[in-house]
């Protein structure tokens, strides 16, 4: 039998700080929900550290060497992508982001691009994937672009609203007959979209849901919503099984 293929997770991180636990050191992490999804559709889940790697030229190196090593990429969900990344400055203090993060996932995306992965962003990966493609961000959805709340910390992955789905899009192929409800924890996303990405779903409030790569290279998704914590849902399965299909068949060509 098949071993089933490798698939790159990237971490969240925390610097390091004054906590009881692991007490001033830094944390690289990954959220298990994801990793079972991936296991769920087909593949080996392992994360892909940065471990303490500074500087372009070291991240490209390390990035080249982590996705050699596996056949598709997943960017998760986390702290804000830093509008220094995209040459914004924060308008608020507390949407500073973490420009090393993005830094690194920035490099794990155009090396993926680079060696033909297929690549799955989720939340936070959806908006680096916008970002490394030369877009831009809504720094603050309700103050910046007035649109609804979108994340709320109590009802967390509980808040939901509907998605428009573009017409013949893979996405709409994805969700089939499931209803056109996702969860939104967010209060960034997409504002100017970069170069050769397509929106294929909105919000009812106007705010991108999903994008896809239209240049030539290997299939690559974003979605602002997080289907891995769509439990039981159709579409999380569906999502997933499509991003691992995805890779089998560019590892078979």
């Amino acid at each position: 039998m098949n071993s089933p293929p490798l698939i790159g997770i990237s971490p969240n991180f925390f610097h390091a700080e004054d906590r009881r636990f692991y007490k001033h050191k830094e944390l690289e992490y990954a959220d298990a929900h994801m990793a079972s999804a991936v296991d769920d559709a087909g593949g080996f889940p392992v994360m892909l550290f940065r471990a303490g790697v500074h500087g372009e030229e070291a991240l490209q190196e390390r990035a080249r060497a982590s996705i050699s090593r596996v056949k598709g990429l997943v960017l998760t969900g986390g702290t804000d992508v830093a509008p220094t990344s995209y040459g914004e400055e924060p308008k608020d203090p507390a949407w500073a982001g973490d420009a090393g993060r993005d830094a690194w996932e920035i490099a794990l995306y155009r090396e993926a691009i680079r060696q033909g992965r297929p690549v799955l962003g989720i939340c936070r990966g959806c908006q680096l994937i916008n970002v490394a493609e030369g877009g831009t961000l809504w720094q603050d959805l309700v103050t910046t672009k007035g649109s609804e709340v979108h994340r709320s910390q109590e009802l967390y992955d509980k808040l939901q609203h509907g998605i428009i789905l573009e017409p013949e899009s893979e996405l709409e192929e994805l969700f089939g007959d499931a209803p056109r409800i996702v969860n939104t924890i967010h209060h960034q996303a997409a504002r100017r979209i970069g170069d050769g990405l397509t929106e294929i779903a909105r919000s009812p409030d106007d705010v991108t849901e999903a994008l896809v790569r239209t240049q030539p290279g290997p299939w690559v998704l974003g979605l602002q919503f997080h289907p891995e914590w769509m439990l039981g849902s159709e579409i999380r399965r569906t999502i997933f099984e499509r991003f691992l299909e995805r890779v089998l068949e560019s590892a078979d060509a």
